[in-house]
């Protein structure tokens, strides 16, 4: 049995906490750590900021994002097939020890992000092919539409129907998690939301990584005075994402933080304490403790908008996904 799994079977699950629970983590000590930071950051602040965002056209921005994916090294523990998930194309990303056809025991939903214009499955594969590595378990990653071409809800709707096929396919639901990074955190919210608002059964956790749960800041926001710390991420973004989701007023799905969190799966968020969305994440803690549910947040300190990506070659990258990993094998039913 690996570690991991070890760890996860010895953690039973917890009454809901009366207090958030919250950990901060320091970069850990070493050369690689401190050097391979100091390049992506600055790699990022050059090579891709500039381009997220006004003035550049959303190919554009696409094409950045794409490029940047492109040179993360990838977990060859795991393997991606492409299929469909009826008009979605998807990445079925599993372990190499389940190669020969049979199923794993438990799925991820991977909901990639990109601010709903941009990134596909194929942007995430350092991600998610490592999640497959360290869980074990099938991961499927939609590539949902995007917005300008599909305006707010299709990138849900896609979500649901990809959550929904799983569910046809034979996992249980205490055998699902639904993880996603940035946008792709906002989706993963709401998708356990918006499928159990139509009657489906809940994930049995989520995990979400800087999730981009308003596009406007938050009356306590830090986004500002983050900005200039935030290697990736420009507030002038949002404006632009904003005029492309078109999202109608009153929509059921518009508001996140409207919704009834009630009946929220088990929660893990990660935020670097270096980027502008740091208060959406705290936001999840908060709200999700206050309404009688299990949540986590893990604060990376000196650590930007999902640097969980460069985990080949960040220590404390890997550290954070096995943590992701650690929390859905302590939620997911045997």
């Amino acid at each position: 049995m690996s570690a991991i799994a070890k760890q996860a079977n010895e953690a039973c699950a917890e009454a809901p906490p009366a207090q958030p629970v919250i950990r901060r983590y320091q970069p850990p000590a070493g050369l690689k750590e401190a050097v391979s930071a100091a390049v992506m950051r600055a790699a990022l602040r050059v090579s891709l900021k500039p381009f997220l965002g006004p003035p550049w056209p959303f190919a554009v921005q696409r094409a950045a994002l794409s490029i940047g994916s492109s040179m993360m090294p990838q977990d060859g523990r795991a393997q991606v097939r492409v299929e469909r998930v009826a008009h979605i194309e998807v990445d079925r990303v599993r372990p190499r020890a389940a190669a020969n056809g049979a199923q794993p025991r438990h799925a991820i939903l991977y909901l990639h992000g990109g601010a709903f214009v941009a990134g596909s499955p194929r942007t995430h594969r350092s991600i998610t092919r490592a999640l497959s590595a360290l869980t074990g378990a099938q991961v499927l990653v939609p590539h949902y539409r995007l917005a300008p071409e599909a305006p707010f809800p299709a990138q849900l709707e896609d979500c649901i129907t990809c959550y929904r096929q799983l569910l046809q396919e034979g996992y249980t639901p205490d055998r699902i998690s639904i993880a996603g990074d940035s946008a792709g955190g906002h989706l993963t919210f709401m998708t356990a939301i918006a499928a159990m608002q139509e009657g489906l059964p809940a994930p049995a956790s989520l995990v979400m990584m800087s999730p981009a749960l308003s596009l406007h800041p938050l009356p306590n926001s830090t986004g500002f005075e983050r900005q200039s710390r935030d290697p990736m991420i420009r507030m002038a973004w949002a404006d632009d994402v904003a005029r492309a989701m078109k999202v109608p007023a009153g929509h059921r799905w518009a508001e996140p933080m409207a919704q009834d969190l009630s009946q929220l799966p088990p929660s893990l968020t990660q935020v670097g304490d270096d980027e502008v969305l740091y208060d959406n994440a705290v936001w999840v803690v908060e709200n999700a403790t206050a309404a009688g549910r299990h949540a986590e947040l893990e604060v990376y300190m000196q650590r930007w908008h999902v640097f969980q990506a460069h985990a080949s070659l960040l220590p404390s990258a890997q550290r954070a996904l096995e943590r992701q990993a650690e929390f859905m094998l302590r939620h997911w039913a045997r």
